[in-house]
């Protein structure tokens, strides 16, 4: 699908290639096949088994989904029958304390509906489900004023404190144009994409970052665009058909990519687009490059900045190191993190960073489709990468999964870094050309065996909703009960939202593991880009606060290490975002730890405890 779009994006093209060639004549039209509606009963499983849409909870399992927690709010894609793009790969998800009163809210990013087919049908809404404690959730996004608008097709979404204010404000990405909701700090947000200067200007976004990449205290933003895509094009441009016989969703060769988006903050919530300027421009012709669905910023170099790593759609990804001054230089393929292990490029779409193997570096990870491997880059500590996904056990557990969002965390507390991915092909109709291949399919958990090796976690003992299909796309992960282990909240498309709570800590009992809140003196107050250093036992431990990750979607901002079983740390260590260190110990194991920059110690918070 050769047009030419948006004027930034032609430009690059041309820069880069010359003109640009002459669209090619599209095929006659064809019959279609609608997309499979959502059973509500029962999913189909690969062997045509019947599965209950609803699953009894295993004994003793590891996640049970919590089906009323989240009630009232189903996602929506509204298939057109004519295999839009954006159908089948929208949906985010951000975990964040929107209303101040120290426990986790969701809100969760719908797809929309095509006015030209009904150009009456109100826009679905997203939803924002105020926390009340007990897993037990009210959407209030009408109220607060983050419900979207009419015209709007929502993909993912961003949330961190763009004024300093103490309050977390909403980037929700999205197709033709994003909305940015600021945070009123009454539970009320008010649109201001436009005045802000990220509405954009009719092209495809879909993950989002804060971060502060030249440390001078305000976050700025990366938007991951994807590519150039038209409904009046796709509408005479059936895919599929010489494969299956019948339409389906196009693969991402067949668009143009565009170019990625960076937002310099000018602070007070007001941003300047300057990606070419910061050397955060395509890294080769449109049409091969730039069709980005995942980033995540992480010091993967470790000089106290933070790097970007971006997951392209059937592209090289990108590695854009940071000089610390916020000007960037892309390195994917010179550091051996663009392409899978065969040298080819794969199709990213979500994307994380985390010390996997223990040796106090920040690996990357990223899922691709199914007749891929899952990629996961070793980092040897100076910022240069192999990927060992077979070392690391991947090889084994990829059996035609199409990954989407994606998290490293301690789910077990045993101090080492387990993986959850959401899984769910992009074509409905992949049975017919794959036949071991099925457009719904199962998440997977899988354990980290302490030395870097992971195993899939079966589904008796992970939890009877690892025993569903559906075309799953956001997750991210946080204490939504405030017992300590990280729960999970998955979008699914065209399903209701997915709730999964960590069993790990039993009723009544004080967790093993340490949540940090960090707060900076001043800027970018949610210490984005903090890396601590944990001291337990015999055992080192680093993570990040990350602004962004996964798939379209933003974990809890909060710091979680899994203590081993032991009841304190001998220390933390914490570089702040503007270079500054902090030592701060010892620490007792079970409570939420409020760190403020400059303070001479941490405030000990609540108490980490299950309810009874």
């Amino acid at each position: 699908m050769r047009r030419r779009g948006a004027l930034l994006a032609a430009f690059a093209f041309a820069a880069a290639c010359g003109d640009e060639p002459a669209a090619p004549t599209p095929p006659p039209r064809v019959p279609t096949a609608e997309p499979p509606a959502p059973l509500d009963v029962a999913i189909a499983h690969g062997d045509g088994v019947l599965t209950p849409r609803d699953p009894p909870p295993f004994a003793g399992e590891r996640f049970t989904w919590m089906h009323e927690s989240l009630a009232g709010w189903r996602h929506k894609s509204s298939p057109s029958g004519e295999y839009r793009l954006p159908e089948v790969v929208c949906g985010g998800v951000a975990l964040l304390d929107f209303d101040g009163d120290g426990d986790l809210d969701v809100f969760l990013v719908n797809g929309g509906v095509w006015l030209d087919q009904t150009p009456d049908a109100p826009f679905p809404g997203h939803a924002l489900f105020r926390n009340d404690g007990g897993l037990r959730f009210t959407d209030v996004a009408a109220a607060a004023g983050v419900r979207g608008e009419s015209g709007d097709y929502g993909m993912g979404v961003a949330a961190a404190d763009l004024e300093g204010d103490g309050d977390q404000d909403l980037l929700v990405t999205g197709l033709g144009r994003n909305r940015l909701y600021v945070n009123e700090g009454k539970g009320h947000f008010i649109e201001q994409a436009e005045a802000a200067g990220v509405a954009g200007g009719g092209e495809w976004s879909a993950s989002a970052c804060f971060f502060d990449a030249d440390r001078d205290g305000t976050l700025d933003l990366y938007l991951a665009n994807y590519v150039e895509f038209s409904v009046e094009v796709n509408r005479d441009h059936p895919c599929g058909v010489d494969v299956t016989g019948v339409r389906d969703y196009c693969a991402p060769k067949e668009y143009l990519g565009v170019q990625h988006w960076f937002f310099r903050g000018q602070g007070d919530a007001k941003f300047e687009e300057c990606a070419i300027a910061r050397g955060l421009g395509a890294t080769g012709p449109l049409s091969d490059h730039s069709k980005g669905l995942g980033v995540v910023a992480s010091d993967v170099d470790d000089d106290g900045d933070q790097d970007l790593y971006v997951a392209n759609d059937g592209t090289p990804n990108f590695l854009f190191l940071n000089d610390g001054r916020g000007q960037f230089e892309e390195q994917g393929i010179v550091r051996g993190c663009a392409y899978g292990e065969d040298g080819r490029s794969l199709a990213g779409m979500g994307c994380d960073a985390g010390d996997y193997d223990g040796d106090g570096d920040f690996d990357l990870l990223c899922v691709n489709l199914s007749t891929e491997m899952n990629s996961l880059y070793q980092n040897d500590g100076r910022g240069w990468f192999t990927d060992e996904n077979r070392a690391a056990g991947l090889a084994t557990v990829d059996r035609g999964e199409v990954g989407f969002g994606v998290d490293l965390f301690d789910h077990d507390h045993d101090g080492d870094l387990d993986l959850l991915i959401a899984n769910g092909h992009v074509l409905v109709n992949v049975h017919r050309s794959r036949g071991a291949a099925w457009y719904m399919q199962a998440d997977q958990l899988l354990e980290n065996d302490g030395s870097g090796r992971f195993r899939q976690v079966a589904p008796e003992q992970a939890g009877a909703y690892f025993t569903v299909r559906n075309a799953a796309r956001g997750l991210a992960t946080g204490d939504l009960d405030g017992d300590g282990d990280l729960d999970a909240v998955i979008v699914a498309r065209d399903e209701a939202a997915i709730l999964l709570r960590n069993n790990h800590v039993p009723a009544g009992q004080r967790a093993d593991a340490f949540l940090f809140a960090l707060r900076a003196a001043a800027g970018n107050r949610d210490a984005i880009g903090a890396k601590l250093t944990l001291t337990v036992g015999d055992r080192v431990r680093v993570e990040e606060v990350r602004g962004g990750s996964s798939y379209c979607s933003r974990n809890d901002l909060r710091v979680h290490f899994g203590a081993s079983g032991l009841s304190a740390a001998e220390k933390l260590a914490v570089r702040w975002p503007d270079g500054t260190t902090q030592q701060f110990g010892p620490l007792d194991a079970g409570y939420e730890w409020r760190l403020k920059q400059g303070d001479a110690a941490p405030l000990r918070g609540r108490e980490l405890r299950a309810a009874k």
